[in-house]
This record gives structure tokens, sequence and C-alpha cells, in this order.
């Protein structure tokens, strides 16, 4: 859908310059709704963001309630009781697992400061040259330059390679792309060990970070790695003294079905980004939580993290962390994303027989389907076509919103779309889901002359 730019009396810099965009007037529950009154199931929950539903008011009244006590101090010269019970609950989410969190404006944000918390630290710990950050291809951790140069979704990065500092990654665990050419049954976790050569050609001593994401976002929609791999990339950051970092940006706070997806994998990072759903889809906000260990070592030595900005840690986004942790557990929001999750895949294997579906995968209500030309051989389709895009557009016409992305394969190609709706989603509406899903799957999407513009 394209329109004359000169034409569009909006003054709005949109992502896509050239398309018209529907104008979301109203949202509840698990639904939006156009400034014409049409509804739109909300698939994806925005970016895999609004796990609490929409239009709740209870949590309007909270951002209400803080603005009129306090809505700003600066966290450098002032704290304030809102930040503190914010991170005290986060800390016991974790079971105490982390001690101490550095609240920031997004999830972008609290992947930066990861890095230069875990770098701070070697500072502090004595070894200054460790400053290199490793990180996986066909992986996406943010869109700002350092965020974006730890990133491997290459189509995301191409515009902006020249801003970007050179740092090093590893093959992504994507088992139904193997890098290595194996299956679940012959694989030895290669891609895990590539991290012990990739420390070993740098020179551990250089080596400060290794930064994951425990099931893969958008880069990959859903790809989860196989049991083992995350204990043996545990062993190898211990050995080597390289920091574990997850980001949790979109997997934390109950989408995986738990409240942090590492607790799938019988690990713990030792440093953990938090954003997307931290405000349950009410606030900017994101978040760094670390271990005792991690703080202690620098508050013993310099004193000091200078890193931040202006918003970081502002009463409005941790009242709202408080009372967004608040409405999982009272409404047992994360066993029900638990639930549904497994009830959504269960739907989503109906459409296994469809000639175009290679592979249905995640975790709790992250969900992912990668479209192929070939499902024996996996060959992609023609990019040219812009498929996931196409599919996206067609079920936005029936009613549902869904998220779609592309070059899976390499940054070459590839199409997947990915559900990740509220957790308060229900079984009907997952059948209506999955049903538009179907009926847009029906649709000849290869046959038009529209242009799709995909990342």
């Amino acid at each position: 859908m394209k329109t004359d730019s000169h034409k569009d009396p909006s003054h709005v810099f949109n992502f896509f310059l050239n398309r018209d965009y529907i104008s979301i007037a109203r949202a509840k529950g698990i639904y939006l709704y156009d400034d014409t009154g049409k509804r739109y199931i909300d698939a994806s929950g925005g970016p895999i963001l609004c796990n609490l539903g929409h239009g709740i008011k209870e949590m309007a009244k909270v951002i209400k309630d803080q603005a009129e006590k306090v809505a700003y101090v600066h966290r450098i010269d002032f704290t304030n009781p809102p930040l503190k019970e914010a991170a005290k609950k986060l800390c016991k989410a974790s079971n105490h697992a982390m001690d101490k969190v550095f609240f920031v404006s997004g999830g972008t944000e609290a992947v930066e400061i990861g890095v230069k918390i875990a770098r701070k630290y070697h500072l502090d710990n004595g070894k200054p040259f460790k400053s290199r950050v490793i990180s996986r291809w066909q992986s996406y951790h943010g869109s700002t330059a350092g965020a974006l140069a730890w990133t491997g979704a290459t189509k995301r990065r191409n515009d902006f390679l020249p801003y970007l500092h050179d740092f090093n990654h590893i093959p992504p665990a994507y088992c139904y792309r193997c890098w290595f050419n194996k299956t679940p049954e012959t694989c030895d976790l290669d891609c895990a060990n590539a991290l012990e050569n990739e420390i070993m050609c740098l020179g551990p001593d250089n080596v400060s970070v290794f930064l994951s994401e425990p099931v893969s976002g958008m880069s990959l929609c859903g790809a989860v790695p196989k049991q083992g791999y995350f204990e043996r990339i545990r062993e190898i950051c211990t050995k080597y003294d390289v920091l574990l970092m997850f980001d949790e940006v979109m997997t934390g706070m109950g989408r995986t079905g738990k409240m942090f997806a590492y607790e799938h994998f019988n690990v713990v990072p030792d440093i953990l980004a938090l954003g997307k759903g931290l405000g349950g889809g009410y606030f900017p906000i994101g978040a760094v939580a670390v271990p005792d260990y991690i703080h202690k070592k620098i508050a013993d030595n310099s004193g000091m993290f200078g890193a931040g900005h202006s918003w970081g840690g502002n009463p409005l986004g941790c009242a709202v962390v408080s009372k967004t942790i608040d409405y999982l557990y009272e409404h047992n929001l994360v066993e029900q994303c638990n639930k549904m999750g497994r009830y959504l895949d269960h739907k989503l294997q109906e459409l296994t027989c469809h000639p175009l579906v290679g592979n249905i995968r995640g975790m709790g209500l992250m969900r992912g389907i990668e479209f192929v030309k070939d499902k024996k051989t996996k060959k992609t389709l023609d990019p040219k076509f812009a498929f996931s895009a196409r599919l996206s557009a067609e079920c936005l016409k029936l009613g549902m919103f869904i998220e779609y992305s592309g070059g899976c394969d390499r940054g070459q190609s590839g199409d997947m779309i990915m559900f990740g709706p509220p957790f308060i989603i229900n079984e009907t509406q997952i059948d209506q889901a999955v049903e538009i899903l179907k009926k847009a799957l029906e649709k000849d999407l290869f046959s038009d002359n529209n242009t799709f513009l995909t990342f």
C-alpha cells in the first residue's frame, strides 16, 4: 500500500515512509480498534510487548497517582520510593538470583548498560584489557550504535555499518537451519563450542562478555536452543572469566511461560537485560539486573558506575514496574501464558500440512512460524515476494495484527511471523487468531504487484 508522501497531511516521520497506516484509536483486552471502529486481534502484542492486555484501569491509575506525587527526579542526585520498591520486587521475582537493578528507559538501553557494567566489573577486577563483546549472528539487541554492532541480524545493520564498531559473532543456536549441518539427533553442540574457539582466537584476557537471547526474538522468531546448549555456554564463560549476559528484553517477565527464560535452561546469567513487558505495555522502561558479586566488585573498588541517561530510574516508570509485577502474580498470568502457549502450539500444529509451513517453534506465548518454498530442502521463498509482509497485511485485512520478519537464512532470505499476544488471551481467541491465519494462507499472496518493504 503506497501513497504520495507529498500529499500525506500527517507530519509524522514513519518507519515506512510511503505506506498508508491504520490509525488505532483505542484498545481493550487483546483487541485494537481503529478510528472507524474496526477491531483487530493484537496477536503479537505490538512488538511482543503488551503482556498484560490493553485498557487496564489499574495500570492507568498507578501512572496518574504517581504523576501527582512526583513524576521525575534525577537518579544521580536522588533516589525515590518507587525506584526502591520496583528493584526489590524484581529481585524477589528472580528468587533473589539477581540482587541489584539499574533501571533505564528501554530494552536497547538496557543492553548497552549491561555491556558497560561488564566492562566496569573487569576494570575493577584488575583486568583492563577485557573489553571485547561476543554475540551471535541472527540475533537482535537493539538499534543504537552499540546494540546494533552486537546485533547479528544483517538487514538491520547494513545501512549503518560505517558507524558500527567491529565486534565478534558466532553461529546461532538454530536447530532448523543448523550452520554445522547437524540434526538434533547428531548435535554435539558445535554452536556452543564455537564460543570457546572465538574466545581463544581473540585471547581470553581480551573478552569481556558473551551476549545472547535465551530464546531468539524477531530475527529468528522463537528459535529455542537444544537442552544443554546454555549449560555448555555457562561452562565456557566461567572457564575464561567471561561474563554471561542474557538479553531478555522480549523473553523476560513471563513471556516464555516462566518469569525469566533463563529458568528453562538450568543456568543463571551474570547480567540480565530487561525491557518491553517490564512495563506491561503501559510505560517505556528497561532494566539491568545483576547478582551481588557483580555489584560488590564495583562497590568495593571504584565505587562508581558513571553511565545511564536522564530518565533512568524515573518514579513513573518504576511505579508501573511494581504494578506490573503485582498484576502478573495477582492474576496468575505467567502460568496463564504457559498454559495458553501450549494451546497455541497445539493449534498451530494444524498448519504443518500447509506446503509453505516449514517450522513451528517457540516457548510460552512466543511462537514463530517459518515459511519455505520446499519443506524437504528448506529452500526459502524468493525474497522479492516479501511473503511474510504480504501475509501480515492480509491478516490485517481479516482483522488481526501479526508481526513478521525475514532474513533467517544467514540474512539473505527467509520469511517468518511471530505470535506474542497478551497473556490474557483465551482458547476461543486463539482459535479465532489461527483461523484468520489459515484464511490468509489460502489467499494467493504471490500474484499482485504491490511493493512491500521488509526488514
